[in-house]
C-alpha cells in the first residue's frame, strides 16, 4: 500500500477560466470548493478549486466525495472515491488534507477490495480498514476467494499498518473462515475448504498468528487441501510480507 505525501497520480491543473460542465455535486471544504461534473468523453471529473482555479483534477468513471475525520484537525479530510463499474472491480481512493497545505495523504487502487473508515480506539479519529480480496488465488473461483483485513493508522505525517494494534477484526475473520472450513469439511467440499483455509491462515498471518494457524490446518485439513496450501505457501507469505522473501530458505539469495 502506498501513502505518498505529495499529490500522486493526480493531475495538477491551473484553470483560469470557468468550468464548462454543469457540476453534479458541489461541496464547500474550508478554503476550497469540491466539484464533481460530467466529462465530455464520458465518466466524471472531480476538481478541488481554490479561488475559482483548479488545484487538483481527478478523472474517473463514477466519483463520489465525502468528508471524514482522520487527523483530528479542522477541516475534516476529503475522501474521493472512484468506482470503475463492472463485475469484481475496481475501487480507487484519494484522501486529501488541508493540514499545513493541500496534501494527498492516501492513494490506493483497491481493485476488488472493500474500504471503510472506523474509529477503532474511540479517539474520535477514524482508521482506514481495507479488505483485500485474494481473487482467484491458487485457481480458486472468485466466489470462494477470501478477504484479508488490514488496518492503518495516521501518525501525524503518514499512514502506517496497525493491524496488530487492532486484532479484533482479524480474529473475527479467522473465526468466520474456520467455521466455513469445518462446514466445508463436513460436506466434503474441497474448494470451500481451500478458500476458507486460505482466509483463516492469511488473517492469522497479519496479526502474527500464522504459525499457530498453519499448525491447526495441517492437523485438520485433508491431504488434498494441505498439499494445495503448501504449494501456495510462498505466494501467501509474499502477499503479507513487508519485505521480499528470499527464494532460498537456507542461504542468502545470490547477487544479480
Amino acid at each position: 500500500m502506498k501513502f505518498p505525501l505529495s499529490l500522486v497520480l493526480v493531475s495538477l491543473v491551473l484553470s483560469l477560466s470557468g468550468l464548462a460542465q454543469k457540476p453534479l455535486k458541489t461541496l464547500p471544504w474550508g478554503s476550497y470548493t469540491v466539484r464533481i461534473e460530467g466529462s465530455p468523453g464520458g465518466g466524471q471529473v472531480a476538481r478541488i478549486l481554490a479561488g475559482g482555479r483548479t488545484a487538483v483534477e481527478i478523472e474517473g468513471w463514477l466519483l463520489s466525495a465525502s468528508f471524514v475525520e482522520v487527523t483530528g484537525k479542522a477541516p475534516r479530510e476529503l475522501l474521493v472515491t472512484d468506482f470503475s463499474g463492472g463485475a469484481h472491480c475496481c475501487l480507487t481512493l484519494y484522501l486529501f488534507s488541508q493540514e499545513g497545505e493541500l496534501r494527498n495523504l492516501l492513494y490506493e487502487e483497491l481493485g476488488d477490495g472493500v474500504f471503510e473508515l472506523r474509529d477503532l480506539d474511540g479517539d474520535g479519529r477514524s482508521e482506514p480498514v481495507l479488505t483485500r480480496i485474494y481473487s482467484y488465488f491458487g485457481d480458486l473461483p472468485f466466489a470462494l476467494s477470501p478477504g484479508v483485513v488490514r488496518v492503518y493508522a495516521y501518525d501525524g505525517m503518514v499512514f502506517y499498518e496497525a493491524t496488530r494494534r487492532f486484532p479484533r477484526l482479524s480474529l473475527r475473520e479467522m473465526e468466520r473462515y474456520r467455521k466455513g472450513f469445518l462446514e466445508g469439511k463436513k460436506r466434503g467440499d474441497l474448494e470451500a475448504m481451500k478458500g476458507n483455509a486460505l482466509g483463516y491462515w492469511a488473517n492469522a498471518l497479519v496479526i502474527g498468528r500464522g504459525a499457530a494457524a498453519k499448525d491447526w490446518l495441517m492437523r485438520n485439513a485433508p491431504f488434498e487441501v494441505r498439499k494445495w496450501l503448501l504449494v501456495n505457501e510462498e505466494a501467501l507469505l509474499r502477499s503479507v510480507s513487508a519485505f521480499d522473501l528470499s527464494t532460498n530458505r537456507k542461504l542468502p539469495p545470490e547477487k544479480p
